[in-house]
């Protein structure tokens, strides 16, 4: 009689079940392209941004040189409503001679969002947004209304492992560097609200941010520690004046 065939040990088959799915399941997209001016048949930078803002659950890691766009910042600061948490770097020129980027910084650490300033000796001119470590959205693409209707650009959606974690080191050498966002680093015209930490003072019932004058006076024992501006106010706390 010939000899019983022998078979791999089931605990082997069992190893192999997320190779065979893989193959069996055929290749996956890594990559997809927008493009504006807008072509047939490709996606729109401004829309597929938005709906991977819209669809972060965990995390969402962004380095842009130029923020103008009021839906992008609605959108993040949706994203951080509804817990997602949100971690913004800027360029400090940008942010220096633009009242729109300014504007919508300071909107945006109103909202309660860490936002931080690069320090790089050049211009920071990134512009990457990582949503739950798993997708990149890179390219020419600035976040504003000029970049959606008048110039030409790309963003490049990725989703492969390897680029993502690039684009993640990158991140965190970034804001290594990166000194956090406070009031004196926007220009007079945005400083119209609370940037940063907010600190309440339990004696008189009032609420200060880094760049205001006794912000860094308040006494241990009277300092009370806030979230953000909005949590100050629902505990009865009213903002300084600070300019």
């Amino acid at each position: 009689m010939p000899r019983a065939m022998r078979f791999p040990r089931l605990s082997r088959i069992g190893s192999l079940v997320p190779l065979l799915a893989a193959l069996l399941a055929g290749p996956v997209s890594a990559a997809t392209v927008c493009v504006t001016p807008p072509l047939p048949r490709v996606c729109d930078p401004g829309a597929t941004l938005l709906r991977a803002i819209a669809a972060a659950r965990r995390q969402i890691r962004m380095q842009i040189y130029t923020l103008t766009s009021r839906r992008v910042v609605a959108a993040l600061e949706a994203a951080r409503a509804r817990g997602v948490d949100v971690r913004v770097i800027v360029d400090r020129s940008a942010l220096r001679d633009d009242r729109r980027d300014a504007a919508a910084v300071g909107a945006l650490a109103r909202a309660g969002i860490a936002v931080r300033v690069d320090t790089v000796r050049g211009l920071m001119h990134d512009k990457i947004t990582l949503i739950d470590g798993t997708t990149a959205l890179t390219g020419s693409y600035n976040y504003t209304w000029s970049a959606e209707h008048r110039n030409a650009e790309n963003l490049v959606v990725l989703r492969d492992p390897a680029a993502v974690a690039v684009f993640a080191r990158n991140w965190r050498a970034a804001a290594a560097r990166s000194v956090p966002l406070s009031a004196a680093s926007l220009p007079a015209p945005a400083r119209r609200g609370p940037v940063g930490a907010v600190r309440g003072n339990r004696r008189t019932h009032i609420y200060q941010w880094p760049g205001c004058r006794y912000y860094d006076r308040i006494a241990p024992r009277n300092r009370v520690a806030f979230p953000s501006a909005a949590a100050a106010r629902a505990a009865g706390y009213r903002a300084a004046h600070c300019g």
